[in-house]
């Protein structure tokens, strides 16, 4: 395989594929959408010469504002190949978060998807020179049209066909490709400088044998860089890949397009797997029965019993719960966050081909698991050329050629990133194995110490509680407070569900969350959960919070993890009951 120096050799790779009709599809208005691998390759390469016709130039910044789909990388690809550098939004992006990472970066154009996401960048037009529509069918006015731009490119191309290679080869492997921000849960967030070398590094590495009928299903926003490089990898390999950006019906999409390959972040398993045990529980009297044998088989360690019954299980249950997920999974990664290992394993058990990896934005995807070769647990080995130690204070440091540039415009921030000797000092706790396995142990500025200076990790806490079908989400509290305690977000769904079950509907949410039934449920969670963390860690009281956190409210990230300090601030009566009553 030649090296790949920059995004544009990805399109090179690409090009010596087999042609295919059905290249890129997109979920849009409840049907697929197709585009071939051909009109791809012409798309970006008009599509280039397009954006340096109407005034781009090399080094310049241009946003894309849009749902994921093969429009997005097209963008994407375009203005990498063409001198500039991609400033992904996250389509979900708060109104503050959005109006300053533009003004950090500063980018003159900015490509625009559907009209709910002009509705975000439209009161902020005047800090772009130009709006490009990227859906033909929005009603939004832009002062470009990617279809424009792109017959414009065409034009020159046939006119002079030498300035698309003279553009090509204007570009240098330490060339900025993108600036992401990072996700501003612990302060303002920062803008990382990617360069094309630190994108396409990744791609050299593999080890996974792909066939012919592979299907990707794409379901993790492009912004996100394990997102963003991963969909390289299917472009440069020729997959077939699906976009999907409603995670409500990934089930059915599953059952409708059987995906070989998919990424997921923890929490979407947490739910996948709170959804498969809420069915089996309102399932009929035998199919209950036998379901909830079949799961507690699975979150059962090993042993005799387990290896007799696992063919019955498998049988009955199991396979059923793999056609949820289209029957023909051949390998998900898990990345984002640590993956909980009890989860881990019950996906294995049931057949679902799941291993986790590691990475951040600032040094992209740098550990992944093998496949066959895993330890659940870890996040598996760096990747060839990736380097990691651990500090005296516990901290993952990283080396390699996928490592940042740097936070854009931001020296302070960088020197106190990367060392003198080039590490990256991730800000994860972290630990290696004899083999070099790295396991992550959670973000140094989450972990927090309760009043008898003991370290509390609330992450790995979390991911335990949030298996339970009630809890949508967890967060653990008690930063210098006598113990731990947290606070719950209720699935909303299984609430409702919980309560004609147990024909409490009369009863209001808040009512029915403090009933008998849910108080015992509870009581019996936080023993089975006590029972595994040390004594400092182990959860003493509870409150339920019947909002949910939203991106919008600012309680979340758009990679959908806590703003602590804004859900603290935000319930601090609640909190501040919980060790009132405590002391009383």
């Amino acid at each position: 395989m030649d090296p790949l120096e920059n995004i544009s050799d990805i399109l090179h790779r690409f090009s010596k594929s087999p042609s295919n009709e059905k290249a890129f599809a997109y979920h849009k208005n409840g049907n697929w959408q197709y585009l071939s691998s051909d009109e791809f390759i012409e798309y970006v390469q008009c599509a280039a010469l397009g954006l340096r016709a109407i005034g781009l130039r090399k080094g310049d910044r241009v946003g894309i504002f849009s749902k994921s789909s093969p429009y997005w990388l097209i963008a994407d690809f375009a203005i990498a190949i063409a001198g500039g550098v991609t400033v992904p939004f996250f389509a979900n992006l708060s109104e503050e978060h959005f109006v300053y990472e533009v003004g950090v970066a500063k980018p003159r154009f900015i490509f625009v998807g559907e009209d709910e996401s002009y509705d975000m960048v439209g009161p902020h037009t005047h800090l772009f020179e130009g709006v490009i529509k990227v859906e033909d069918d929005a009603e939004f006015k832009a002062d470009f049209n990617l279809w424009d731009i792109i017959q414009k490119g065409k034009e020159i191309h046939e006119r002079s066909p030498h300035l698309y290679e003279e553009m090509e080869n204007g570009i240098h492997s330490d060339d900025l490709a993108t600036i992401i921000f990072t996700s501003g849960s612990t302060g303002e967030p920062k803008g990382v400088e990617l360069t094309h070398k630190n994108l396409v590094y990744i791609i050299h590495y593999e080890e996974f044998e792909w066939k012919e009928g592979e299907r990707f299903l794409s379901i993790l926003p492009l912004p996100h860089i394990f997102s963003k490089q991963i969909n390289y990898i299917m472009v440069a390999w020729g997959i077939q890949s699906y976009y999907l950006n409603d995670l409500t019906i990934v089930g059915d999409i599953c059952k409708e397009i059987h995906p070989t390959f998919m990424i997921v972040v923890p929490r979407l398993m947490e739910k996948i797997y709170s959804k498969m045990l809420t069915k089996i529980q309102n399932a009929g009297l035998m199919k209950r029965a036998f379901g909830l044998w079949a799961f507690d088989l699975a979150n059962r360690e090993g042993g005799l019993y387990k290896w007799l019954m696992q063919p019955i299980a498998d049988r009955l249950v199991y396979s059923q719960l793999r056609q949820a997920l289209g029957g023909k999974l051949r390998l998900v990664i898990s990345g984002g966050a640590a993956l909980n290992p009890q989860l881990h394993h019950f996906f294995l058990d049931i057949g679902v081909p799941i291993v986790q990896g590691w990475g951040l934005t600032e040094a992209s995807t740098i550990a992944v698991n093998r496949w066959g070769k895993q330890k659940v647990g870890t996040c598996g080995p760096p990747l060839p050329g990736i380097q990691f130690k651990i500090s005296s204070k516990g901290e993952v440091l990283v080396k390699g050629p996928t490592v940042m540039r740097g936070y854009y415009q931001n020296p302070e921030a960088t020197a106190l990133a990367i060392d003198k000797d080039g590490w990256l000092h991730t800000g994860d706790f972290g630990s290696l194995d004899e083999d070099g396995y790295l396991t992550i142990g959670g973000r140094m500025n989450e972990s927090f110490k309760t009043a008898q200076g003991e370290y509390v990790v609330p992450v790995p806490i979390e991911q335990k509680i949030s298996q339970a079908p009630l809890i949508d989400m967890a967060m653990v509290i008690g930063e210098n407070q006598p113990h731990a305690s947290v606070l719950l977000f209720p699935d909303k769904n299984v609430l409702q569900n919980l309560k004609q079950l147990h024909n409490k509907v009369d009863l209001s949410d808040e009512e029915f969350l403090k009933s008998r039934f849910v108080i015992a449920e509870m009581e019996e969670l936080l023993k089975e959960l006590n029972s595994e963390l040390n004594h400092w860690e182990r959860i003493h009281d509870y409150r339920f919070i019947l909002e949910t956190p939203t991106i919008e409210g600012g309680e979340l990230t758009p990679t959908m993890k806590l703003r602590r300090k804004k859900i603290l601030e935000k319930y601090q009566n609640i909190v501040s009951d919980i060790y009132s009553r405590e002391a009383a």
